[in-house]
């Protein structure tokens, strides 16, 4: 039997999962976490819920899926609070327009917005993927400027098949970049905790 990959071992990550097409993606992206040694908390908004059920994303991590303000935890009093305090990084992919967009401009009204809110000084990596229209925007190019100014690190979008059958960018990096990326950050959290 091969031996697991285990250079995330203990590395507490949060996976923020918004309403778009590639949250199918995320699931692998989940799991190749896990088998990473992370271990992996995932917040859902309602529109990412309508993509991909939380019973995917607690079948690979092998943990509680939080979806709502309202969740009621056993663990977890209050939880965009307890979330906060337990996250070593922040992963949200897919990060859609409307995602960056409360970032950016500092709206909390679902679970997911309200930690990036409270996790502000934590480390933070975001994989945007939309449509090419919107991604190219100029209210969304301001909001990905400010979010890069508040200390957001961007993966992506690559050029690629949209959903809409066009190759253009806005598609969302693959999962196995994302998990490099993940690494790269977790040696600096790792170097900064010594």
């Amino acid at each position: 039997m091969a031996q697991r990959p285990t250079h995330l071992s203990g590395l507490n990550v949060l996976l923020g999962v918004s309403g778009g097409i590639a949250a199918y993606k995320v699931v692998d992206l989940a799991s190749k976490l896990t088998a990473a040694g992370a271990v992996v908390k995932t917040v859902m908004t309602k529109s990412a819920c309508e993509l991909v059920g939380p019973a995917s994303f607690e079948a690979v991590t092998n943990s509680e899926v939080f979806t709502s303000l309202w969740h009621q935890s056993s663990k977890y009093k209050i939880s965009h609070v307890q979330l906060e305090e337990w996250a070593d990084i922040i992963v949200v992919a897919p990060a859609t327009a409307n995602i960056i967009g409360k970032v950016a401009n500092g709206i909390c009204d679902d679970l997911l917005s309200t930690v990036l809110c409270v996790c502000w000084q934590k480390p933070k990596l975001l994989a945007p993927a939309m449509n090419d229209n919107m991604w190219n925007n100029p209210a969304v190019r301001r909001n990905v400027q400010q979010i890069g100014e508040m200390g957001y690190k961007l993966m992506g979008p690559e050029k690629g098949r949209l959903a809409s059958g066009k190759i253009a960018i806005g598609r969302m990096s693959e999962p196995e970049d994302i998990l490099e990326a993940i690494g790269k950050i977790a040696s600096q959290i790792k170097r900064t905790k010594k």
